[in-house]
């Protein structure tokens, strides 16, 4: 499975905007971390802050997260009768607040990462997470989910489109803190 693209063509454009923006996210993630040593992953620039590697693996769990609450909604949906062809509903929003959801905050237990993991156990966790994540969003492709929502504890009530928005936005908001620690004047060189 290609994880950068999100797994190829979708058919409902909503879908394949919300994809092409998350696949990009993943692909300049992954092309940011590439080759990085133990030494890189484990680096701290602050004392108490997550080091790229904890960050990874923070991604990993956030999104496997994102696809069960994700799963959820679309079993709302199907109960209440909010899944249907494209113009038999209108079109949930997909855009997400962007300046709201990239103020620093803490993330739940939930995601709060383990420290040094390897690159390559690090890189296939993201790519089963992403994987699932797909899969699930795959299945309503060509249709619409309605405006069913869960709540996302900075950002409100959220739709399918949203949810799944939020993972790429998840993925860039973590990838310009990568930046910085790659920045960073103590950072290794290998």
């Amino acid at each position: 499975m290609n994880q950068e693209a999100g797994a190829g063509e979708w058919i409902y454009p909503v879908l394949r905007e919300v994809w092409q923006q998350n696949g990009a996210a993943r692909a300049a993630l992954l092309e940011e971390v590439r080759g990085l040593s133990e030494a890189q992953l484990a680096f701290r620039s602050v004392p108490g802050k997550w080091s790229i590697g904890e960050i990874l693996d923070h991604l990993c769990l956030a999104e496997r997260s994102m696809t069960r609450t994700i799963s959820k909604i679309l079993q709302r949906a199907a109960g209440l009768g909010q899944i249907g062809d494209p113009g038999a509903m209108p079109e949930p929003a997909f855009r997400i607040d962007l300046a709201a959801y990239n103020e620093p905050t803490t993330a739940p237990e939930s995601a709060l990462p383990s420290p040094d993991r390897p690159l390559e156990r690090l890189v296939a966790g993201l790519a089963e997470s992403r994987e699932r994540l797909v899969e699930v969003a795959r299945r309503m492709d060509g249709r619409v989910v309605g405006n069913v929502t869960l709540q996302h504890v900075r950002l409100g009530e959220l739709t399918f489109y949203q949810w799944l928005a939020l993972a790429g936005a998840h993925d860039a908001k973590h990838l310009d803190q990568i930046r910085r620690i790659r920045a960073h004047p103590g950072f290794p060189h290998s």
